[in-house]
């Protein structure tokens, strides 16, 4: 609880079975919070954790995933078997979780609000 109050991440380790996940969704049952979920495994892509993109009528169009829904609709999300990542989804962790930035193929780019608004902040006064 006192890593949720202070906005820091929780990792969770344990054995095999279900009883991390079941004591993650329990918690924010209580706490009222939405969550979002990713499995993942040695088959998990780049595209699995940002979107999916299908061809519709002969246009693109993109589908947030897990991650990105998380981040932009302000839910918690739960990595399953981070273990089983393979050496090219790590990075996109990595800098998801650690700086809150992920560069996504339809062109937007999440960042953190805080540092946004430090951004913000920066123009601001560069302008006046």
């Amino acid at each position: 609880m006192q890593k949720d109050i202070l906005g820091q991440d929780i990792f969770l380790m344990g054995g095999p079975g279900p009883r991390r996940r079941n004591l993650a969704l329990s918690y924010l049952e209580l706490t009222e919070r939405e969550v979002e979920f990713i499995a993942l495994s040695r088959d998990t892509t780049e595209t699995d954790l940002k979107q999916r993109r299908e061809i519709t009528n002969g246009t693109a169009i993109y589908h947030d995933q897990s991650a990105v829904r998380a981040a932009t609709h302000g839910r918690i999300l739960i990595l399953e078997g981070v273990e089983k990542a393979e050496r090219n989804v790590l990075p996109v962790l990595n800098n998801l979780l650690e700086n809150r930035e992920m560069h996504l193929e339809d062109g937007r780019f999440l960042i953190s609000s805080t540092r946004y608004d430090k951004l913000l902040k920066v123009k601001y006064l560069t302008h006046q």
